[in-house]
């Protein structure tokens, strides 16, 4: 009798513990901009595009300089979020490239701890629907969704999302993934906002504010100035949409305690052209900075100091750990294997266990990029081209703008780095190239 009331007594005692650890688990609030980069707004540099209350966000959270993106494109780094997993693993290398269904996705293993999981906007991960991934509401937007006022949807995801704060169910956690289609092309925004800018571009015309060095990729030039009135339209438009969503968020009375994310699937087209990325090199679908280097901002009340900044190095496959790590979930190392719980590193409590970073894209892009590797180690950058079988050497800390290979000068550096690459290359079942040859030169 005494071993039975014992048996109950802790079984009392476990469930309040659980449900005192639900009741503070914090909302997640997760905003991804498509193909916007690292100097496109006002907190990481930009002046002629207007972004105040992105950058307000900023100032009242932590912003992180060196986080980057787990592919130069799209559907790899969106794949990544989801998964927890490299490209060069989860199989969706390029744009609509496919993963397996077998994937626990972070909404799935957020559902299953008790949260109301929404997405809306652009998904574009292959065969990996929004539903399989998780998601209890699905609001999916095509690019070709537009209207006339409102073509890259940018408002229709921005009523999308406040419907869903104002249906919440009490007593449960919400994740919302609001992803937009903006400020992908084609460059259109209404043509109210466009004239605004046209107007500023001529009373105040931007100036280069990159090194010489940088204007041209191969055959493509590369843009040195943000000046176009479209994509700065788009940008506002990113920008109000945020203010709209985080407004009604604060009406819900779930503002304190909501974790607010932003930021972007990867770096800025430069080589097209749309915007610039300078003082990094290249943008979109390129392996340089330009092209993996992304704002992220992360903001909670009371749990995050305002105005903190880090240069701790982050990436797309981090965000499923750490949003299990702040929810109270235990973590999924068998699916998230390329990420790393950075938590403690959002509050300014610690720093980061990682060796290195690593990029796999073994194709063609239209930016004119051709198949690439990469890897991140400390301050050291090495890039390979996979079909030339060319390595670079970069020092990011004396050389942000990757201008001087130092493979030659620093050859023992240059080992060790090419030597990690291709362990850890060797290390991805099934890791896939372009060209089967591109491999065969050790």
């Amino acid at each position: 009798m005494v071993r039975v009331r014992l048996v109950v007594a802790f079984t009392i005692v476990t469930l309040l513990a659980n449900a005192c650890v639900r009741a503070e688990q914090p909302n997640i609030l997760f905003f991804l901009a498509d193909d916007l980069g690292w100097k496109d707004l006002g907190s990481y540099g930009a002046t002629f595009y207007e972004t105040p209350h992105l950058d307000q966000l900023a100032s009242e959270g932590i912003r992180f300089t060196d986080a980057y993106t787990s592919s130069t494109v799209c559907s790899p780094t969106r794949a990544s979020i989801i998964t927890g997993q490299t490209p060069a693993r989860h199989g969706c290398t390029n744009y609509g490239g496919e993963i397996s269904k077998q994937h626990v996705g972070l909404a799935k293993a957020l559902a299953e701890g008790g949260y109301q999981t929404f997405f809306t906007g652009k998904w574009h991960i292959g065969n990996l629907t929004p539903e399989l991934a998780g998601f209890q509401l699905v609001q999916e937007i095509s690019a070709r969704a537009g209207t006339p006022d409102d073509p890259k949807s940018t408002r229709r995801i921005t009523a999308n999302a406040i419907e869903f704060l104002g249906s919440l169910q009490k007593g449960k956690p919400f994740f919302a993934y609001v992803n937009y289609h903006a400020v992908h092309l084609a460059l259109r925004e209404s043509p109210e906002l466009v004239a605004k800018y046209q107007e500023k571009l001529k009373l105040h015309p931007p100036r280069t504010v990159g090194p010489p060095g940088l204007e041209k990729e191969r055959d493509r030039m590369n843009k040195q100035v943000q000046d176009i009135p479209e994509y700065a339209a788009m940008m506002e438009g990113i920008d109000s949409s945020v203010a709209s969503i985080l407004e009604v968020l604060q009406k819900t009375g779930r503002a304190d305690n909501t974790l607010i994310i932003f930021t972007s699937d990867n770096g800025g087209l430069s080589t097209k052209p749309c915007t610039s990325n300078l003082p990094l090199r290249a943008g979109k679908g390129w392996a340089y900075e330009g092209g993996i280097r992304v704002p992220l901002i992360a903001h909670w009340p009371q749990k995050i100091e305002a105005g903190m900044e880090t240069d701790i190095p982050v990436t797309s496959m981090d965000f499923y750990p750490t949003l299990l790590s702040f929810a109270g979930l235990p973590p999924r190392p068998k699916q998230h294997l390329d990420g790393v719980d950075v938590s403690e590193l959002i509050l300014g409590k610690a720093t980061v266990d990682r060796e290195a970073l690593y990029w796999h894209y073994p194709h063609y892009h239209g930016a004119g990029c051709i198949p690439v590797g990469a890897m991140r180690y400390k301050n050291w950058k090495l890039v390979h081209w996979f079909g030339e079988q060319k390595y670079e050497l970069y020092d990011l800390d004396s050389d942000l703008s990757e201008l001087r290979d130092l493979s030659k000068r620093y050859p023992q550096e240059f080992l060790k780095l090419k030597k990690m690459f291709t362990e850890w290359q060797q290390s991805i079942p099934g890791i896939k190239y372009d060209n089967p040859n591109t491999l065969k030169k050790k």
